[in-house]
């Protein structure tokens, strides 16, 4: 009781007023903390967590009224701070929703009771998506609080000219996990529509080759990837590494989606013949929304106007395209009833979206499903407009086939003496083609049985059993390739004062990766024999130049590489670890050490850095395990998730102390029951090593 007390006093004196402290026992499933926090604009961008922390700053901190604080279209940061305790006795698990997606850069830091950094986590546009901390498409922070602890969250947000939020939301771990089941299912829904109209109305256009059809399936498929980029799944599947595009996607999307709206719009109701006039106007909108287009390509002041131009220019263009609609019903042939509801639907649905997010209307479901629903009505209305045009377009041809019906019975009396011929003709063809399949199949047989010899020198070149036995003491290898030959492989040399052995896991799988592991291999080899490089940090510096060297010839630059974990052990009591993404477990008295790697291939990289050495003294009854990632990213159980690293340490722990074979043989029992009938993602490589 007193240390709980001595902490409600530290959140107390922290925040001036202890009402602002959030006790994380007090929520149940999930909540806005946005109200408690304190913000700061920092539009110079020259602050920090520290001065955040202590209030020291040039600046005024303000509380928000709202759950979601409205920012303008801005580039300025943001920062907020939030103090909480856990005044549990059991530590609690949260997801931290930050932000909404599109927003550049998102920076969380976590402090303890007396202002000291125990991690800061990076995230945001300007990363690429693997670099999350949390692989969603919004920005997720999985935080986990000590009981009877007092701890800081300081966030800092900030955007390129866009509209910025600042939601703040605590999520229990179950909690989210229901609601993004349930919202996964809706925006399953809603994409799907979007497809199924693309892929019908694509026939159409084929069947018709009309430009009518092609405008509306263009219009179609860029508004879906449009929302795509709204809700953050554009980024997170189609182009999670290009993030210029995914910085700019949104301007560009909505920009070329509109073209082809005017487009579409101009050719259904016809205006070259019936509103000439309008045409121009029409055709203006189209060169205001192209310039819109290119501002949106730029960067600076010229790229942060771009946000406000685009949207309103947006919003004029669609009450323009209702008006064309209104004309069109002054004249006889007056436009379909759904088409009116197609736009009116888009233009309520824009509307509501464009006050939700200016935060007129304080609603977060219409800022999040104004638009979609709009969206979603439009497409269901246009494609029955279009729908009704491709009957009426069916009902002409049948008038026209009624006229050809009779030159159709003179044709068939020709054909039917042709019947004959063409029977001959097609069981010719019918011969040559079950040659062809013959001689396909011997084909694929001759590449399999080349891929199976390739298998042979691969395991060729792989440490022998015996060398294992006589260079590691008690040791254990799980070696899973996914196809015939393996991307991943393992690895041990030795010298008169040392032995070294490393894991390694190349781009790709099969073939390809195979390839790639005889290129580590040998340059593994080289490093070792040749160069007589004892340091594994220098021995991964360089892998990689010989890596890049190897696949830069001939002007041509291939970026393919490895993620390593390489030890160097010298018989003795020393072990020295570098890794290029995969970490180094240590198991010593019952728990597993984590001993990371740096976070850059083995390869051609934007970001290269040296590598880092780390020792260890090494203790009896000491384990290390170096391994790939296959084992723990496969998917399976009973819902079809990956196995992730928390079962996957569960499994270390627990198999520990039996004997390195039988464990290997345990752990490939246990792979293959949590695989179950799914197919297995990619190869899967571990070595133990137990002194």
């Amino acid at each position: 009781m007193s240390r709980l007390y001595f902490l409600l006093l530290l959140c107390f004196f922290n925040t001036n007023t202890f009402a602002q402290v959030v006790q994380l026992s007090s929520i149940e499933k999930d909540k806005h903390l946005t109200k408690q926090a304190f913000i700061i604009e920092d539009p110079n961008h020259k602050f920090d967590f520290t001065g955040i922390y202590n209030e020291s700053i040039n600046g005024d901190f303000f509380q928000a009224e709202d759950d979601i604080p409205y920012m303008d279209f801005t580039n300025s940061t943001y920062w907020m701070k939030l103090d909480l305790i856990n005044d549990s006795n059991q530590t609690q698990n949260f997801y931290v929703e930050v932000a909404r997606p599109l927003t550049n850069i998102v920076n969380l830091y976590l402090l303890d009771g007396e202002g000291n950094l125990i991690e800061k986590y990076e995230s945001g546009d300007e990363l690429v998506f693997d670099e999350r901390v949390y692989n969603d498409r919004r920005f997720i922070f999985p935080l986990s609080f000590s009981a009877n602890e007092a701890y800081t969250i300081i966030v800092e947000c900030s955007s390129d000219g866009e509209i910025l939020k600042l939601p703040l939301k605590f999520w229990r771990i179950e909690a989210f996990t229901a609601f993004t089941t349930k919202e996964n299912f809706f925006l399953g829904l809603y994409y799907g529509l979007f497809i199924l109209v693309i892929i019908l109305f694509s026939f159409f256009g084929l069947a018709l080759r009309q430009n009518l059809y092609t405008y509306f399936v263009i219009y179609v498929f860029m508004l879906g990837l449009f929302q795509l980029s709204l809700d953050g799944l554009a980024f997170q599947y189609l182009w999670p590494n290009w993030v210029w595009f995914g910085n700019h996607a949104i301007l560009v999307l909505a920009a070329i989606s509109m073209m082809f709206m005017l487009l579409y719009v101009k050719n259904f109701l016809d205006f070259k013949t019936k509103h000439p006039k309008y045409l121009k106007i029409y055709n203006g909108f189209i060169v205001l929304i192209f310039i819109a287009l290119l501002t949106s390509l730029s960067w600076g002041a010229l790229y942060e106007i771009s946000f406000p131009l685009l949207n309103g220019l947006s919003f004029i263009t669609i009450l323009y395209i209702l008006y064309g609609v209104i004309l069109k019903f002054r004249t006889e042939d007056k436009p379909e009833f759904p088409l009116v509801m197609a736009f009116l639907a888009l233009c309520l649905g824009s509307i509501f979206f464009i006050l939700a997010n200016v935060n007129i209307i304080q609603s977060e479901f219409l800022a999040t499903n104004a638009l979609k629903l709009g969206s979603a009505a439009e497409v269901i209305f246009l494609s029955i407009a279009m729908a009704g045009r491709y009957r009426k377009t069916q009902i002409e041809k049948m008038q026209a086939q009624k006229e050809a019906f009779k030159r159709l019975e003179e044709i068939n009396e020709l054909k039917s003496q042709q019947t004959e011929k063409l029977e001959k003709e097609v069981a010719e063809r019918t011969q040559e083609i079950r040659e062809k399949n013959d001689m396909l199949s011997a084909q694929n047989q001759e590449i399999i049985n080349s891929i199976n010899y390739a298998k042979r020198l691969q395991d060729a070149i792989l440490p022998s059993d015996e060398s294992l036995n006589q260079l590691l003491p008690e040791h254990g290898i799980v070696y899973l390739p996914k196809d015939i030959v393996s991307g991943d492989f393992y690895w041990i040399e030795q010298t008169e004062e040392n032995v070294f052995f490393a894991v390694a896991d190349c781009t790709g799988h099969g073939v390809p990766g195979a390839m790639v592991s005889v290129v580590g291999y040998n340059s593994l080899n080289r490093c070792v024999r040749e160069l007589q490089l004892t340091d594994p940090a220098e021995i991964l510096n360089h892998l990689t130049e010989m890596v890049e060297e190897t696949f830069s010839k001939q002007n041509k630059t291939v970026s393919d590489g490895m993620d390593i974990a390489l030890c160097v052990w010298n018989k003795k009591d020393l072990l020295t670890y570098a890794g290029a993404y995969n970490p180094l477990y240590l198991i010593r008295k019952g728990e597993l050490i984590e001993i990371k790697a740096d976070k850059q291939p083995i390869g051609k990289f934007i970001r290269r850095e040296k590598f880092t050495s780390h020792q260890l003294k090494i203790q009896d009854n000491d384990s290390i395990y170096l391994f790939s990632d296959g084992y723990a990213d496969q998917f399976g159980g009973e819902k079809g998730k990956k196995l992730k690293y928390s079962k996957f340490k569960e499994y270390l722990l627990e198999l520990n102390n039996v004997d390195a074979h039988n464990m290997s043989g345990e752990l490939i029992r246990r792979f293959h029951d949590w695989r179950g009938s799914n197919e297995q993602i990619d190869d899967v490589c571990l070595m133990k090593v137990r002194f």
